[in-house]
């Protein structure tokens, strides 16, 4: 106001102002309850009085500058924007966040620093072992919850107020995800988490407690003219895997089979070994093992059945199959060797394998002596790839120019061959590796391309959310009802599932190329702004650096990972 206003004018103007609040909260001004953000102080979270999700929250309608008379404060609208703070008075990036290609501001997960404190006394309070999910302590009872967190068929509705307050470290999300609603669901009331009881090809399970709509799925859709009598499930499973029947376990992955064997990694679903075949020396083979079937819970989670692991065997193979196509083809999928159905106890070297790394680096999994004799498991033999891409130390830009180059052509050749959609291509699924090739080929419609290393490879792994057409059917995973996944933030990693979301208008089984365009862009953002380099200073980092920010800055404007492709060749 105008302080040159007299005593009366100031008065009434302060007067209007209190009569305008409804309005002005709706344009941020005056804001009602606004809670502690991890976004810091220009949230999206608390742009809006009323909203209680970050899913929700909406943009103030630019004719409300006007402050109409029938604004509604209460409506809520969904949104299309991102979650990106503002950049002032931060200090420190918690998980190492690239910038967001959308505002040019850093992403979730930042925290200001205490001015009392040093950033190595921070670190140093760190527990040992660190905390794979992070979110605002929320308190929870039976007078803030209404009937409309319960929802049919004895699952809960998270609470908008704790949906909105999970936020997760970039790459590897599931373990995360699935940690934070254990640890939810051990703190609300059990009265309000009924059991839920899974019928499964061996028995029940009983007890298991599941805090969303429903627990992702994989869809077989056949659109053939031809109707054909299908085979179950099961028998599917072994026809990919050139069986008749399920290997003993303890036979087929022997110790005396087996060198230099060890564990390298694992998942919520299973472990992953690393191994040499004593009648192959050269090839270095990665075993991920996925139990299937059983009754049992596997890290708090129930076990794939064999229509779940079927769409990830055939991706695999298909994918794989792609380095010997005669019209679009890439050697930039994970090589599958082998798919294998097993039966029976975990094999005593592989158990004394999984106690060796539990020792080193405390295993968050279940021990595997938990299955008997009976139980189930996919073996999935792939060729070793190198770290992702989070670990690995590039030389310079023009390394990481290249990369990018690689992982383009790899998307385009799936496009072209499977309508190909990875969804889920973070840092974490992008494997690299040094090699002598000086140059890779490939083969799109037909049109031979080449694409220089500078002494790397990249390969693309993790199809569990991916969508492809083969043979008249499409695989996808439905993430249609994953509430708890679009609200997470913490990278623009967790932007991108919201973008994909909008992009399919939530129907998971279309076809929209322009998915694979979203995880480029997040990808380009980290090679500029995320992974670590070796050579910072020369003049092929910084022209290469140029490149990666000029493309960064039209990726978006393209509807597919073959648009990419013919935009840089």
């Amino acid at each position: 106001m105008d302080n040159t206003l007299p005593d009366d004018a100031w008065k009434d103007s302060f007067d209007k102002l209190l009569d305008q609040r409804p309005q002005l909260r709706d344009l941020n001004v005056i804001k009602r309850d606004v809670r502690a953000s991890f976004n810091i102080d220009s949230s999206v979270e608390n742009t809006d009085p009323n909203m209680l999700s970050a899913i929700e929250c909406s943009m103030p309608n630019p004719n409300l500058l006007a402050v109409p008379q029938d604004l509604n404060p209460t409506k809520k609208k969904r949104s299309d924007v991102i979650s990106t703070p503002c950049t002032k008075l931060l200090h420190s990036n918690l998980f190492h966040c690239a910038l967001s290609p959308i505002t040019g501001m850093k992403i979730d997960g930042l925290k200001p620093i205490d001015d009392n404190h040093k950033l190595d006394d921070i670190e140093k309070e760190q527990p040992r072992r660190p905390k794979h999910v992070c979110f605002e302590v929320n308190s929870f009872s039976l007078e803030n919850t209404n009937d409309t967190d319960i929802a049919l068929d004895g699952f809960r509705i998270l609470p908008k107020e704790v949906r909105s307050s999970l936020v997760l470290q970039p790459g590897k999300w599931r373990k995360p995800l699935i940690t934070w609603r254990r640890t939810h669901n051990n703190d609300a009331p059990r009265s309000l988490s009924p059991k839920k009881q899974l019928t499964t090809r061996a028995g029940t399970a009983e007890g298991l407690i599941l805090n969303h709509v429903t627990q992702r799925k994989s869809v077989h859709i056949k659109n053939s003219l031809e109707p054909k009598l299908p085979l179950s499930h099961e028998q599917e499973v072994l026809k990919y895997c050139a069986q008749s029947r399920p290997y003993k376990f303890s036979s087929a992955y022997g110790l005396s089979k087996m060198i230099d064997t060890c564990k390298i990694g694992e998942g919520v679903y299973g472990e992953v070994f690393k191994y040499t075949p004593k009648k192959c020396t050269k090839n270095t083979v990665v075993l991920k093992v996925l139990p299937i079937e059983g009754a049992a819970l596997v890290n708090g989670e129930a076990q794939k059945t064999f229509e779940q692991i079927l769409p990830e065997i055939i991706i695999s193979k298909e994918m794989s199959n792609l380095r010997l196509n005669p019209t679009n083809s890439t050697t930039g999928f994970v090589d599958i060797y082998n798919a294998c159905l097993v039966k029976g106890k975990y094999p005593k070297h592989l158990i004394k394998l999984w106690e060796d790394y539990d020792d080193e680096k405390e295993s968050e999994n279940d021990h595997p002596d938990m299955f008997n004799d009976n139980q189930l498991f996919i073996v999935l033999e792939l060729k070793f790839a190198g770290e992702d891409m989070s670990s690995f130390l590039f030389l310079n830009a023009e390394q990481s120019y290249y990369a990018l180059q690689q992982i383009i052509l790899t998307l385009a050749v799936g496009e072209e061959a499977f309508q190909f959609e990875h969804r889920d291509l973070h840092w974490g699924n992008i494997l690299i590796e040094k090699t002598d090739e000086r140059k890779i080929a490939y083969k799109l419609c037909g049109r031979d391309l080449l694409v220089a290393t500078k002494g790397i490879r990249t390969t693309i792994i993790d199809y569990t959310l991916s969508r492809i057409t083969v043979d008249d059917c499409c695989h996808y995973n439905d993430l249609s009802t994953d509430e708890e996944l679009f609200a997470a933030t913490g990278d623009y990693q967790y932007d991108i599932y919201r973008l994909m979301r909008d992009e399919l208008q939530n129907n998971w089984s279309a076809y929209s190329p322009r998915t694979n365009v979203l995880w480029l862009s997040y990808v380009c953002s980290k090679l500029i702004d995320g992974v670590k380099y070796k050579s910072t200073n020369s003049k092929a980092h910084k022209m290469h650096m140029e490149k990666l920010k000029a493309f960064d800055k039209i990726v978006l404007t393209l509807n597919s990972a073959v648009n990419c492709a013919d935009y840089l060749h």
